[in-house]
């Protein structure tokens, strides 16, 4: 597939090969807004740049899912980590490749078994995620902590709950800072109250002290 640089799609991403499918290009803004929508968290934590970067890295995805499934699974999880380093838990890749694979599929139709790949690499995350804490007790912690923060703040930020747990997994993944990326932005007393904050605090010590593996 003939390659451009991102930069023609986002000034911010350097030169980095991408996709040069117009039908694809469209696809992956596609996908980069409908991220946007779906986790208010991007918005609030990175703000118009951040929103470029969500198109420019889509488009670089789609031209990876042309490679062996095992080489887009490495080039995935590469991505989620330096991602994950810097405030996005890898679940938010695993979200996003699901919507990518839905606004390719239906730009491109007879591509369908190639994008595929990129179902199989969220896959491969979620699997990753899962050995680390188990959907169910993922699952308690997300609840418990909207609780705790109330109607008002769960309806401003609903995912943040599933962001805690992913960063706490992502951090016995191996993944740098996967934590502490996002608690600097989630505990700050300029942008939240007291209980949100005494929230995030108590679910990640529970998601990292008391992590249940999936069962094999």
């Amino acid at each position: 597939m003939a390659e451009i640089g991102a930069g023609l799609i986002n000034p911010s991403a350097g030169n980095h090969p991408v996709t040069s499918d117009a039908r694809e290009i469209a696809a992956s803004v596609a996908a980069g807004e409908r991220s946007w929508r779906e986790v208010p968290y991007y918005e609030a934590r990175y703000g118009g740049r951040g929103r470029m970067f969500g198109h420019s890295d889509s488009a670089w995805l789609s031209l990876i899912s042309e490679a062996p499934q095992a080489q887009v699974n490495a080039e995935v999880m590469w991505l989620g980590s330096v991602l994950s380093s810097r405030g996005m838990p890898q679940i938010l890749m695993e979200w996003h490749l699901g919507w990518l694979h839905q606004e390719l599929c239906a730009a491109i139709p007879e591509n369908r078994e190639r994008y595929a790949r990129l179902l199989a690499a969220a896959e491969t995350l979620r699997a990753l995620r899962e050995s680390q804490i188990s959907p169910a007790f993922a699952s308690r912690l997300a609840d418990e902590f909207y609780q705790r923060v109330g109607q008002e703040w769960s309806r401003r930020f609903p995912e943040m709950g599933a962001l805690l747990v992913s960063a706490a997994a992502d951090e016995r993944l191996g993944i740098g800072r996967a934590v502490e990326a996002l608690e600097e932005f989630a505990i700050d007393p300029r942008r939240f109250p007291p209980a949100w904050i005494e929230a995030v605090r108590h679910t990640l010590r529970q998601a990292r002290g008391g992590v249940v593996s999936a069962p094999a």
